[in-house]
């Protein structure tokens, strides 16, 4: 069982790759487009952006301001999670490698290529001229560091977000398939019973977290949850807030009750000077 990531950029020779690769390995290609539609259960349709395609748009000032960024990254990675725990993926989007970093045993996988052989093999596919083609690059970097940076505050460009990073002009894509396979079949990333369960908790405490966005009664709640699937049990952390702090801890139990799988829910209000911990068994 592996999870493999591949940075989806300008270059078709990636979606070429991860074709190869989930082929050899017999398991899915898993899309932005997919977790999308499995997140839909999740809430996920509500942020709206789900439905925002990255290439075409940049985040807005509401999405800046607002919680949807929360939320959206909550149902993305939930679903993420349920398909990591069908079996082995290669998953071909946009930097979700950040949302499994949690995870041991990810390799997360960049191709990159100069900008001139960029602009050529782009002018190759798609028949534009050189300026197009340099400029609808251009374009493309420019709005994956915008949604980068709002989405997760890093630079998509850094060699640190990534285990591997391959240079398609140096490296032909069936030698590139089968060193991704090579490197992805060793025990190191292989997941093992430990790593699945913590797998399991991390599914179940994102679950619960989107439960939290979902529900008028406790959406805005920051919160952090650590679960165990083995006990059913969730600790709730967060800060209490002013309106409507006397029903928060209520709420908070109420709405992650119906959480499947929860049988029990511990709820540690952080309020400055000191710490007030429940129990709801």
């Amino acid at each position: 069982m592996s999870i493999i990531t591949i940075s989806r950029g300008s270059l078709a020779a990636t979606e070429t790759i991860a074709k190869k690769v989930s082929a050899k390995l017999n398991c899915p290609v898993i899309t932005r487009e997919d977790v999308i539609a499995a997140a839909e259960k999740y809430g996920i349709r509500e942020t709206g952006l789900g439905d925002i395609s990255f290439i075409d748009k940049t985040p807005s000032f509401w999405h800046k301001i607002s919680d949807l960024r929360n939320q959206y990254l909550t149902c993305f990675q939930t679903a993420l999670f349920d398909f990591a725990l069908k079996g082995s993926i290669v998953y071909h989007g946009h930097l979700a490698q950040l949302l499994l970093k949690k995870i041991p045993f990810v390799l997360r996988v960049l191709l990159t290529g100069p900008v001139e052989y960029r602009i050529k093999s782009l002018m190759k596919e798609s028949g534009k001229t050189r300026d197009q083609a340099a400029s609808y690059i251009k374009l493309i970097d420019e709005r994956r560091q915008k949604w980068s940076q709002f989405l997760y505050g890093v630079d998509w460009k850094d060699p640190v977000n990534y285990d591997i990073v391959y240079n398609i002009e140096r490296m032909n894509v069936d030698l590139i398939t089968e060193l991704i396979v090579d490197l992805v079949r060793r025990k190191e990333y292989q997941l093992n019973n430990e790593s699945i369960q913590t797998l399991r908790n991390l599914q179940l405490s994102s679950m619960a977290k989107s439960f939290l966005f979902k529900s008028p009664r406790t959406r805005g709640s920051v919160v952090e949850i650590a679960a165990d699937v083995t006990t059913g049990s969730l600790v709730v952390e967060g800060n209490v807030p002013k309106v409507s702090s006397g029903t928060w801890e209520s709420e908070i139990k109420a709405v992650l009750s119906e959480v499947e799988g929860v049988k029990s829910i511990r709820v540690i209000k952080k309020v400055p000077g000191y710490y007030k911990t429940t129990n709801m068994e």
